[in-house]
């Protein structure tokens, strides 16, 4: 009898490029047979980076002077705009941070927005702790359900933990305006972060390239001082404090995202401005309670 020949369709391997999100989760096979994963369209150069993306600048601005303005209005109305901020962060915190499960990471973060924020009914914050529990609860949940594979796992939770974080510290913030003290200092620290802004109007100026940190302190600390002398509530050095910590602090979180691809789109740069307001809460309630 003939040997029968050897099916070659059958024992042919899938060439490189032929990978597909189901079964390598999004990767391809490089040269040498092993995964590798897919190039993400649109990725920005450091000098793409040096740009100016108005809709992150101009978000900044909006969101820290509805927080200036709710925040010097009332208890309500700073839990309210913290609520909303934090919804807007859901909808594109995943996007900006490479989630793999977009879609799934958005749903739980605006659930666990809804109960962070809430959780700052209580005054005493000892309802925050167990909110951001719920929320890590909730994320490795939804990974149950994932058909893709366990491709990026560790980086979707990351994502998914990092909001819970930035969340968590804007709701600390509402909290502070319980006293006329804790108001003049979220009043302050949002009036820095809005000045804090200048470091990245002159971030597509190559000469002032090492010195965008230092503007953006400068500017936060002198807009400070000013704030302060005007709700007659925060001393001066306090203000210098505040002004360096909420200033730089908030321009060097949208400075860590910069070079994300997410940046080229809306809700990337959303997400990047209403972070960099909401992660200066921690810094409004440490010195509501220090000063």
């Amino acid at each position: 009898m003939a040997p029968v020949p050897d099916d070659d369709a059958a024992r042919r391997e899938p060439s490189t490029g032929q990978g597909s999100d189901r079964d390598t989760g999004g990767a391809v096979l490089d040269g040498q047979g092993s995964l590798a994963p897919a190039a993400q369209p649109g990725s920005l150069s450091p000098t793409a980076a040096d740009g100016i993306g108005w809709v992150t600048l101009v978000t900044t601005v909006a969101a820290a002077g509805a927080l200036l303005v709710a925040m010097s209005s009332g208890y309500a109305a700073a839990l309210g705009v913290t609520l909303v901020l934090a919804l807007a962060l859901a909808a594109g915190w995943p996007l900006l941070t490479g989630s793999r499960t977009p879609a799934a990471t958005s749903a739980v973060l605006a659930v666990s927005a809804v109960a962070i924020v809430l959780s700052a009914v209580r005054r005493d914050l000892q309802w925050v702790p167990a909110a951001v529990a719920f929320g890590i609860v909730l994320s490795f949940l939804t990974q149950l359900g994932r058909r893709a594979g366990r491709e990026g796992l560790v980086l979707t939770l990351l994502s998914s933990f990092g909001g819970l974080v930035v969340m968590a510290s804007g709701a600390t913030a509402v909290v502070a305006v319980d006293d006329a003290h804790g108001r003049a200092v979220a009043v302050v620290a949002m009036a820095a972060v809005a000045a804090g802004v200048a470091g990245d109007l002159f971030a597509g100026a190559r000469a002032l390239a090492r010195w965008l940190g230092v503007i953006a302190l400068g500017a936060g600390m002198l807009v400070a001082v000013l704030a302060a002398s005007r709700t007659g509530q925060v001393g001066t050095l306090q203000a210098l404090g505040i002004g360096a910590a909420a200033g730089a602090g908030s321009w060097a979180f949208r400075r860590i995202f910069s070079l994300e691809p997410a940046m080229l789109t809306a809700r990337g740069q959303v997400a990047a401005a209403t972070g960099s307001v909401l992660a200066v809460g921690a810094v409004v309630c440490l010195f509501s309670l220090l000063t």
